[in-house]
This record gives structure tokens, C-alpha cells and sequence, in this order.
């Protein structure tokens, strides 16, 4: 995740081994002083729904549709939700509303706690300057009131929509990503608390989608989750390839920090394949299952390798939460 409610050619080996050590080019990080100024205050309703979207822009691109789509195809699935039966398109598309509402208004408050800290507001001003607090359209006070708010909106619209036992868990790993650092310690912790993240929205938006209802899921749904979060432990580090200059800059520790650049990139590349040869297997697929997702895993591992900057590495991420999307179809 950058966080999250938080969360990551094969044929051309000759053309890989070329490759250096050399990290991905960074952009110069602009005038710190210039990003941290307070803009003159707007008090359009465009001016602060424009703050509100900035806050969940980087994460929308990657959590929203793939949790939104996990959640619909969970509750569709007999196979996932024992219970669950043949719906209207109308229906499935009212669901799908709610889902994204549930999802985007939970986003928010874990966003804003994700970005008003003196260390994460030292590392959006390298990484992200564009964000509310660095780029001077509300200060961390103002950002720690409107973090409260979003959290009590998120436990009324959790309360109506369903997934509360998911709310009140991330409530509690939002605490302890980012008031107690969690986030920063090691690259293998950040990847666990991701995984802790993905499984409450798994579970979260799959519930809201059944009507908001607690549901009783399938022993092979548990088993599809707990093959889900190996795969997001293993690979989800990709998102912080992009961000190396300014999580190096606040001390955080990735495994693209710890274990190096190119390390990082190889280990994606590898478990993105194994996993989309497991995920069809596990769903005893025929070979119409594993052509997507092993074409948008060479697509990723090309990637990697080819265009390595920091434009081009969130390009790829994006890439990637389209891989993770074609695993969650397989239920189907």
C-alpha cells in the first residue's frame, strides 16, 4: 500500500542479462520550500473535493477496481460464497456501487493517516509533491481533523453498507502502519501488513457486496485468500520501486532498499510467473486460464527490465494491479 483501507520477455533472457545493478533514474526532487508553502485558501466545493481525490489518487488506480472486481466476482462465486446465486446485470451493477462506495470512503481516512506525519510528508515531498500537505493545501492539523471525520463516516457507511469487522481490523493496522511505524521497519513487515490489508478488503468488500451481510465463506475460499496474500507478500513490494529516493530519504526499509534494485525486480518477475501458473491451477483451469495471466506477467517482467525510471516503474505497477485482476477472475 502505499497502503492501504493497504497494496507489485520472460523470453528474451539474453536481452535481461545486460542489464546493470544500476538503480532506476530518479527526477531531481524540486525546491522543498516551493512544494511546502501554504496556497492561498480555496474554499470553492471543487477546491476541497480536489484535495479529498489528491489524498486517494495514487491508491484509487490500484486498490479501487481490483478490490471492487474481488469483491463482485467473490459474491457471485458459488465457489467463494457457498450461498451465493445467479444475479441480474442490474443487480450485479448496484453492487458494484456500493462496493466502490464502501471502498473509497474507507480509502480516505487510511490515506490521510498514511500522509500526515513529519516523515511521510518529508518523503511525498520527494515522491509525491503534488499530494494535499507537501503541496500546501492544508496543514497536518487540518489533516488529522479531516482524518477523524473520514473515520467516523467510514464506521456510519460500515455500519449501513456492511464490512464493519473489516473496518474496525484496518482501523487497527492503520494504527500500527502508521502511528507506530510499522510501515518503516523492514521490507518483509510492510509486505505482511499489506497482506493484512488485501485480506480485510477482500473480506470487507465481498460481504458488502452480498448485501452487507457477515458471510459464511467456503473452506475453498479460505484457501483462495491464503493463496491471494502469498501472492501480494511476495510481489506487492513493486510499488515501492518507484519511491526509493524518498523512502530512502525518511528511513523507511523496502525490499528494493534492502536487497537492491535489481534483486527487487527479479524476484517480481519470477513470482508473477510462478503464480499465474498456481492461481489457474489451483481453479483447475484449462490452458484458456493461464493465457491472460501469464501474458500480462511477461508484459510486467518486460517491463521491469526495459523501462526503468521512476515515470515508467508506476506505469508498470499499474501493469501489474491489472495481473492482479486477471487472478481474480478465476473464480469464475
Amino acid at each position: 500500500m502505499s497502503t492501504t483501507m493497504s497494496i507489485t520477455e520472460t523470453k528474451s533472457i539474453p536481452f535481461i542479462l545486460h542489464f546493470t545493478s544500476k538503480p532506476a533514474i530518479r527526477a531531481k526532487p524540486r525546491n522543498k520550500s516551493r512544494m511546502l508553502r501554504r496556497r492561498t485558501p480555496d474554499s470553492s466545493l471543487s477546491y476541497h473535493l480536489r484535495t479529498l481525490y489528491l489524498f486517494m489518487a495514487s491508491d484509487l488506480k490500484t486498490l479501487l477496481l481490483p478490490h471492487l472486481i474481488f469483491g463482485i466476482i467473490g459474491s457471485i462465486s458459488p465457489a467463494i460464497v457457498p450461498s451465493a446465486g445467479s444475479l441480474s446485470l442490474a443487480t450485479i451493477l448496484l453492487r458494484a456501487i456500493r462496493v466502490a462506495l464502501w471502498i473509497t470512503i474507507n480509502l480516505l481516512p487510511f490515506t490521510i493517516a498514511n500522509q500526515r506525519l513529519p516523515r511521510a510528508i518529508h518523503e511525498d515531498a520527494i515522491n509525491k509533491p503534488w499530494r494535499p500537505i507537501p503541496a500546501g493545501r492544508l496543514s497536518p492539523a487540518q489533516a488529522r481533523e479531516l482524518m477523524l471525520t473520514g473515520y467516523v463516516v467510514a464506521a456510519a457507511a460500515s455500519a449501513v453498507l456492511g464490512g464493519m469487522r473489516s473496518y474496525v481490523a484496518v482501523l487497527a493496522l492503520a494504527f500500527c502502519y502508521n502511528s507506530l511505524g510499522g510501515s518503516d521497519v523492514s521490507g518483509s513487515v510492510r509486505n505482511l501488513m499489506n497482506v493484512a490489508f488485501y485480506m480485510c478488503a477482500m473480506v470487507g468488500t465481498i460481504e458488502v457486496a452480498a448485501g452487507g451481510r457477515n458471510v459464511a465463506f467456503s473452506g475453498t475460499a479460505w484457501a483462495w485468500f491464503a493463496l491471494i496474500g502469498a501472492v501480494v507478500l511476495t510481489t506487492v513490494h513493486i510499488q515501492d520501486l518507484p519511491d526509493q529516493e524518498g523512502d530512502a530519504a525518511r528511513g523507511r526499509r523496502t525490499i528494493p532498499l534492502e536487497i537492491g534494485d535489481v534483486n527487487a525486480r527479479w524476484s517480481v518477475v519470477l513470482l508473477d510467473l510462478v503464480w499465474s501458473i498456481a492461481a489457474p491451477m489451483f481453479w483447475r483451469k484449462g490452458a484458456a486460464g493461464f493465457v491472460l495471466p501469464l501474458g500480462l506477467a511477461g508484459v510486467v517482467a518486460v517491463r521491469l527490465f526495459r523501462n526503468r525510471s521512476v515515470k515508467e516503474d508506476k506505469v508498470t505497477l499499474m501493469i501489474w494491479s491489472l495481473w492482479m485482476m486477471s487472478l481474480y477472475f478465476l473464480p469464475l
